[in-house]
Order: C-alpha cells, then structure tokens, then sequence
C-alpha cells in the first residue's frame, strides 16, 4: 500500500528559489513535501543520484516490518561477519566475531552510519526482502542492490544485483509514509532518525525549536540529508536534498558542501 501525492506549483516554487539563491542548479535534486495535505514540490528529483547512506533508511524499515510481524526478534543474537567489515563513521563496535543484535545494528546504522552493521543487517533481511518491501510501498524504481563501502577497496560482495539506487522523489515518499504512520514501527524509527549524529548539513538552517528526524549520506562528490523536519507549532515538512557535485583535490568527503546546505536549508525554511 502506497500513497498518492499531487503535485504542487507553488511548493517547486519555494524548492526552486532556495536552490538558485544557494546557487545549487546544476547540482541539486530535491524534493518537499507536505505530508499531510499529500502534495510535494520538486526539482529534479526523479534524477539518478547515487543515494550514499540515506538509503540506510529502507533497511531500518524492513527490519522494523520484521520486528512487527514477529519473524526476526530485536534481541536475536547475530555475529558480524569478517566479510562486512569495511571503514566507518563514528564508533565501530562491529569487529568480526562480535555478537549483537538487529536492534543494535539498526540503532548504529542509523544514528551513526555505521556501515559494518548496514551490512550485517543485509545478511540478516535479505536485499531481495528490502526491494521488495519498498516497492510494495510505491518506490518502484527503488533498489538495494549492494553493499556499503566506507572507502577503497570496496567490499566484496558476490550476491550483487546492480547498483543502489533510492532517488529523491522515492525517498521523499520514503518519508511521507514514515510520517503518516504508515510504515510498521514509525514511531521508533522516527526516534532514532531524531538521535543522527550528524548534524552539519540542514540542521544549521533550521529555526529553534525545529526537530528533525533525518538520514544524511557522503562521498567524495556526493552530499544528501532527508528526513522530516517538525515546526514548533505541528506542521510536519518532508525535505530532501541530495547534491550531486565535483570531487576537490585533497578533501576525501564532500563535507566542503555543508555550508552551502545549510544555506539552502534557511532559505527554504523562511518560507515554510
């Protein structure tokens, strides 16, 4: 079951003037969307853009749908694998032969990024059972095809079907239905996307008060944020911008790009 979002002029118009006066054209793909009134702005959001770690979020939504349904237990004792070891973010608790849980796995994923459980939780659920879930929610162009590297050599992974793929549009609808309360467990995972622990992209454009449940990712050339900003007096905002930019000589991340989200960000959020 999936939702049904119209179009709205007046929302691409508030999309399109933040990108230009960030100065953001020829880079950015965004979508905003009203999930209450189900309608939604946009700017290049059906683009391709290799979706980094924000489609760690797909994962926590299948793995919540298993909580749910009582076929995979949060407390179920899982031993990470040498095979998904790769670099990450933040603290790395995940070394070979560890035992865990899906509840810990998904609670680094999300809040820290960690990329060694991202990929033991793919062996836990299944990449298959991922696609499949998010397409019977609409993102029919979704793919979680791969493994996460956190740097060169990428990991092996043999079981690969194509190239992750989880553009704006979808992930805006992503986060519509998270919104509404239409995804198993949306509460919680909307607790943990409040707990990201990096906060350098749009959250300095916020205003006070602002909450933010989001996901972030990065590359080299590659900075994104989404997630559902909350405003002091209720209103709930589906934002979501990935920028698609040139590599810089010396900077391994494309974290040089924070500054210019965050400028997007205020821009936007003045007219909200």
């Amino acid at each position: 079951m999936s939702v049904v979002l119209r179009p709205d002029a007046d929302l691409d118009a508030r999309l399109t003037f933040a990108i230009r006066e960030s100065g953001l054209e020829d880079h950015a793909s965004a979508f905003l969307g009203d999930p209450d009134r189900l309608r939604y702005g946009q700017y290049r959001s059906r683009d391709f853009v290799y979706p980094a770690s924000v489609i760690k979020v797909t994962i926590m939504a299948e793995a919540f749908r298993r909580f749910a349904e009582g076929s995979l237990a949060p407390d179920a004792a899982v031993t990470v694998s040498e095979a998904n070891q790769t670099a990450t973010a933040g603290p790395a608790p995940f070394r070979a032969g560890v035992r865990t849980t899906p509840a810990s796995l998904v609670e680094y994923m999300i809040v820290y990024s960690d990329n060694v459980a991202t990929n033991q939780l793919i062996d836990v659920l299944g990449r298959q059972a991922v696609t499949s879930f998010m397409r019977s929610r609409g993102l029919r162009t979704f793919l979680l095809g791969r493994k996460l590297s956190g740097s060169e050599p990428l990991v092996d992974d043999p079981q690969m079907t194509g190239r992750n793929r989880f553009v704006a549009y979808e992930a805006g609808l992503f986060f519509t239905l998270l919104a509404r309360g239409e995804l198993p467990g949306s509460q919680a995972q909307q607790a943990l996307l409040e707990r990201c622990a990096d906060s350098h992209k749009l959250v300095p454009g916020l205003a006070p008060g602002d909450r933010f449940a989001h996901k972030t990712g990065e590359t080299s050339d590659l900075s994104h944020d989404a997630g559902i900003l909350i405003m002091p007096d209720g209103r709930r905002w589906v934002v979501v911008l990935y920028l698609q930019l040139e590599e810089q000589p010396g900077q391994p991340e494309a974290s040089w790009a924070n500054p210019l989200m965050s400028r997007w960000m205020q821009l936007l959020r003045e007219r909200l």
